[in-house]
């Protein structure tokens, strides 16, 4: 699967929020790295169809995903960051009430849900209101209903935000086998999260798309620099700060 982002562009108001941004992914994980008002929300917005845009395209396939419709959104898979809205919900009934909002029939549903809530380590939580789940518990239960229907177009803001060490490596470990048949976009500002996993490193500030690449090949950038690594050695630490913070010395 292809999926085209061509000179996309979103303003509100006077503001461009993004300017132009244009890049082709394919099967993979794609890291999407940035300060806070960067674009990146607004770019993964955009490609949920979640808001319009102001100019540009966006295509699966060759085919302008405003003429797919229903079959577009089958195809997305979207965790977003905020979390509390469904408070009242056990997980497994969340889970089944989100398999509905996606068309997913009824015993597909009930195989789909117990698979995952085994992969995200919330079977004994199931059934308890989500109101009781900790921060890290609510991360992973927004994962779960993110999979269900097996989307081909991933997308998770700051996914592994609230886990603590030993899940946030479990979680890591799992996004890492999903780019194989997947185009998965992680949006978090825990670098070291995504830098074992990620095939590409798309950098974002200031609404425009300032390099991409191989976390290698960009920390490869930074070394010809001669610049000192922060901890030791070189990483997309380096990376981040090189090309996206102003003091970096």
């Amino acid at each position: 699967m292809k999926l085209e982002l061509k000179e996309l562009r979103k303003c509100y108001g006077n503001k461009e929020a993004l300017k132009e941004l244009t890049y082709s992914l394919e099967d993979g994980i794609y890291a999407l790295l940035g300060p806070n008002g960067a674009g990146k929300s607004t770019l993964m917005n955009l490609i949920t169809d979640n808001i319009k845009r102001t100019s540009g395209i966006i295509r699966v396939d060759g085919q302008e995903i405003l003429d797919m419709g229903k079959s577009y959104r089958k195809l997305i898979g979207y965790m977003p960051q905020q979390q509390g809205n469904y408070d009242q919900f056990t997980g497994k009934t969340f889970l089944y009430y989100i398999a509905e909002l996606k068309g997913i029939k009824k015993r597909e549903a009930k195989k789909q849900i117990e698979s995952l809530l085994k992969v995200v380590n919330l079977e004994a939580e199931a059934n308890r209101k989500i109101a009781g789940y900790s921060g890290g518990m609510k991360q992973r239960i927004l994962l779960a209903q993110a999979l269900l229907g097996d989307p081909r177009i991933l997308i998770l803001d700051e996914p592994t935000a609230g886990l603590d060490p030993k899940e946030r490596i479990r979680l890591r470990n799992f996004i890492g086998n999903l780019g194989k048949e997947k185009i998965v976009i992680v949006a978090t500002h825990i670098v070291s999260d995504i830098e074992t996993i990620a095939d590409h490193v798309l950098l974002i500030k200031g609404g425009s798309l300032i390099h991409s690449g191989a976390p290698e090949k960009l920390i490869e950038i930074v070394k010809e620099q001669g610049k000192e690594p922060i901890g030791g050695r070189y990483s997309l630490e380096d990376v981040y700060m090189y090309f996206l913070e102003d003091d970096y010395e």
